[in-house]
């Protein structure tokens, strides 16, 4: 037989059994379903869509990605309030240190740890950092504002975050020198003021004065 002649016959074949049962109106239409596999992971992936619609938005049992975040939050401030309840330490109230030692512990993390890389040996500020021996401001002049600024950073104005290099008793010894020691030290060369004037801080009272009730009682 012509091989031509048995190639026309099985392809005549194959077309009729792909259009049998599949004409509508003269047109003619083919059977060639999709492999078993591919409509396996169809079917699958609407199984498994309907379940996640039902399971985060219709049943309400799961937590969207916000949801997640906020209790993470959560989670994480409350671990936070126990280690400091544990450790006797609150940085919502920090308390400086007067002691002698302790400021001449701050002088010595203030050499050592690049603080005066921006802010000057002597705290009188350079191209970088602030001046800190007077009653300006940038980022607040509490203690509890500081002791956040040298623990967190300013990222943006490339104040480095000590959290991870300094404990909590060193970061409040660190600004027990600077508001105790480097306030009012009228440092040579000190820089420009720079940010809000808000005064400047009083052991005493454990509050900042203001620039007016400072000069006041010079």
């Amino acid at each position: 037989m012509n091989t031509n002649e048995d190639k026309m016959e099985y392809i005549e074949e194959f077309d009729h059994n792909l259009i049998e049962g599949h004409e509508y109106d003269g047109i003619k239409e083919l059977d060639n379903p999709p492999p078993f596999w591919l409509l396996s992971l169809f079917y699958l992936s609407v199984i498994f869509a309907v379940a996640y619609g039902a399971y985060y938005f219709w049943l309400g049992m799961g937590d969207l990605q916000i949801a997640e975040y906020e209790k993470a939050v959560a989670e994480a401030q409350i671990n936070m309030k126990n280690k400091q309840a544990k450790s006797g330490f609150d940085e919502n109230n920090i308390v400086l240190f007067t002691d002698e030692s302790d400021i001449n512990a701050g002088a010595e993390l203030f050499a050592t740890k690049t603080c005066t890389t921006c802010h000057g040996t002597h705290g009188e500020g350079n191209a970088i950092g602030p001046n800190l021996a007077d009653e300006y401001w940038i980022h607040g002049n509490t203690p509890n504002e500081l002791f956040q600024v040298i623990k967190n950073g300013v990222p943006a104005k490339g104040m480095t975050p000590f959290k991870g290099q300094l404990s909590n008793k060193q970061m409040v010894q660190v600004l027990s020198y600077i508001l105790l020691k480097v306030q009012k030290s009228n440092p040579e060369n000190a820089k420009e003021p720079q940010g809000e004037k808000l005064g400047f801080y009083s052991p005493n009272t454990e509050t900042l004065e203001t620039a007016a009730d400072s000069i006041a009682t010079e």
